[in-house]
């Protein structure tokens, strides 16, 4: 192996780790524990979608290149599987653990059926959707789509075996809660199915009855000169996803091998595709799990905002004020409602925005809507390609496209990951262009779980590289210069390496150096190898990696001025910060961007220094506080192997310390 990077997929695997761990921290909230393990389970089914099952096809064909960490497909596919074997065991246990604790709270999960009516819930509302299917010439094996829970019985009668199949349909609640008194009793509908076999094979003996689960291939992949209509081959990728290649059979319960061969054969998987779970087959449940018991959730958290009473408030404000948001602890309630009373105001003529994720029910989009409908020009740059989102934006596309939106894909090969609002106001004769860059989405519900940084500004130079933004992605062609924004895929790259280039050569003429970047993965080797030379040269490297990380920090010779960190907490860490100490008179950016071969070479992403001063500090102390973190982070050894610092004396939670602060915008 490499010893200079560290393999892309075990490092995401830590990270997940990292995720789960949460739900042993013993200041966490009861039922905020479960939530985590809950995300465990959901970002574990989306690796083996996309990752596990890249590295499937790869070596399919044939492929056999190493990675920058020197192991092949086959090495990595091996060391995965051996990792996802030791996490779903600590997965189980931890979920055990904390059963313990909910029982004392008098919170249950699967009590024998006999100590509560639940039959009526089989009988009336599970039994009529159901369908078990017998395996025969004349009932073949039904398809099992991707990520649905089923349950295989192998039944008797007669002397005769008879292999069966029950689909637990979508649309059947995953599972039930009733109150008695001060004590809440949880179902899975799986096993209440299982609870009550013997009415859905009377007459037959049931010889085993166990759990399984099929992940698929949900991977889009298409060769972009082959594609003449992106939204149509969008919408045929979506079938193809539905159908793809079986990669993982997830079994739970007791069952005889002749049972599971034959699932395998009938999947096509090999041993190494076959993965035993303990407790719980998909624990994605537990995000949802809402139980009235206050003491046992995080507590609320008080946003600041602006009084937006006052008619055209915003604008007036944005006017003589550069604003910087904090999300969660600001309210994204105030670009929701920039939008909003610009769809009302007559002199807005204009507005333009990119779209990578939206929420059902979305007031921006009813605003944009709104805006087209009065007789505004309308433009909205829509990322169909936006994993796990795209039928949503497919939907999203045509309801602007109805109301008489501008509606563009941007590019085929380029997935528009960029964050930017336009909106052009006509104010006493003269255009004055109101921008909105963040490193969130415009997503009013993932707002309030991630925190984000979002800049807003009425700079009048900002504008005009929004302007040329757009004309970029729709029309293709590259402005003769950018005055504030740098732009990937054309120079973000190219910038990033002049701005570390500055540091090394100020360290080595004897000048104090520094890098701080939080990110949410590096993954790029040369950006990697450029921070291994600037670590040679003495500057002073902190990296802020919430996920992947390619880097091999504190390695004498090669990155011993380098720490890496990551924070795993309440709110998932999403903003791209960098600081460069630039000789003491330090640059500041916000980015879309994380330093990966895919961001900065196939994504449309946006990088922007923040020159105001009191903005500049703003930023520079909240990177302070993710460093001063000693609650929530885990700090990289040489070795991969992540340790949790704990401090028993002034103890600094990032986020709850963000939540202490009153931001004046």
């Amino acid at each position: 192996m490499n010893n200079k990077f560290f393999n892309r997929e075990l490092s995401w695997l830590a990270f997940n780790e990292r995720v789960l761990l949460e739900a042993t921290d013993p200041n966490l909230p009861l039922l905020e524990k479960l939530k985590f393990i809950g995300i465990f389970s959901s970002n574990l089914d989306e690796f083996f979608m996309i990752r596990v099952a890249g590295l499937i096809d790869q070596m399919k064909s044939g492929y056999n290149k190493r990675d920058l960490s020197g192991l092949t497909p086959s090495d990595q596919l091996s060391k995965i599987r051996e990792k996802v074997l030791a996490l779903i065991k600590k997965q189980s246990d931890i979920f055990s653990e904390i059963l313990t604790k909910l029982n004392k709270e008098k919170v249950f999960f699967n009590l024998d059926y006999d100590l509560f009516p639940i039959d009526s819930i089989f009988f009336n509302e599970i039994l009529p959707v159901i369908t078990p299917i017998t395996i025969s010439p004349a009932n073949p094996f039904p398809f099992i789509h991707n990520l649905n829970i089923n349950i295989f019985s192998t039944v008797k009668k007669d002397g005769k075996i008879f292999h069966s199949i029950i689909i637990i349909p979508g649309s059947l609640k995953r599972f039930f809660i009733f109150q008695q008194g001060e004590s809440y009793y949880i179902f899975l509908t799986e096993t209440i199915i299982q609870r009550f076999l013997k009415f859905i094979y009377p007459n037959f003996e049931i010889v085993e009855s166990f759990l399984f689960r099929i992940t698929r291939n949900a991977d889009l992949n298409f060769h972009s000169e082959e594609v003449e209509d992106l939204y149509k081959e969008i919408q045929n990728s979506l079938i193809k996803r539905a159908v793809g290649s079986p990669v993982r059979m997830e079994v739970l319960g007791r069952f005889q091998k002749e049972s599971i061969s034959m699932l395998m054969e009938e999947f096509e998987l090999n041993e190494d595709g076959l993965y035993e779970v303990n407790e719980i087959i998909d624990y994605k449940f537990l995000i949802n799990i809402d139980i009235p018991m206050d003491k046992h959730r995080y507590p609320g958290i008080k946003k600041s905002s602006l009084n937006l009473n006052e008619k055209k408030f915003i604008f007036n404000y944005i006017k003589n004020n550069d604003i910087l948001l904090f999300r969660p602890y600001n309210d994204l309630t105030f670009v929701s409602q920039m939008v909003s009373e610009a769809a009302d105001d007559p002199d807005v003529i204009a507005i333009k925005m990119t779209l990578y994720r939206a929420n059902k029910d979305s007031s921006i989009i009813k605003s944009l809507e709104k805006a087209a409908l009065a007789g505004k020009h309308v433009c909205v740059v829509i990322e169909l390609k936006a994993r796990f989102d795209e039928e949503k934006n497919l939907e999203w596309a045509k309801k602007l496209e109805h109301a008489g939106c501008i509606v563009s894909y941007g590019f085929i090969d380029l997935k528009i990951h960029a964050k930017a609002l336009l909106i052009v106001k006509k104010e006493k004769g003269k255009i004055v262009r109101y921008t909105h860059l963040s490193t969130g989405n415009y997503n009013e519900l993932t707002a309030n779980l991630y925190t984000d940084i979002d800049f807003i500004t009425s700079n009048d130079a900002i504008g005009s590289d929004v302007v040329n933004l757009f004309n970029f992605i729709m029309s293709y062609s590259d402005p003769l210069g950018w005055n504030e924004l740098i732009v990937a895929p054309i120079y973000l790259r190219e910038k990033l390496y002049n701005l570390i280039d500055n540091e090394i050569e100020n360290a080595k003429k004897g000048s104090p150096a520094r890098i701080i970047v939080k990110l949410n993965s590096l993954y790029d080797e040369a950006l990697t190898l450029k921070l291994y030379e600037a670590s040679a040269a003495g500057v002073q490297i902190d990296l802020i990696i919430r996920g992947i990380c390619s880097l091999v920090p504190g390695v004498k010779g090669l990155s011993e001025n380098i720490k890496v960190k990551s924070i795993i907490g309440r709110f998932l860490e999403h903003p791209r910060v960098l600081y460069f100490h630039n000789k003491g008179s330090y640059k500041i950016f916000l980015s879309t961007a994380d330093w990966m071969i895919r961001n900065l070479d196939k994504r449309v992403e946006v990088l922007f220094e923040i020159k105001n001063h009191k903005l500049k500090e703003k930023l520079y102390d909240y990177l302070q506080l993710n460093l001063k973190d000693n609650q929530k982070s885990w700090i990289l050894s040489q070795n991969g192997i992540y340790k949790k610092q704990i401090a028993k004396s002034d103890r600094l939670n990032l986020q709850e310390e963000m939540q202490k602060l009153t931001f004046i915008l």
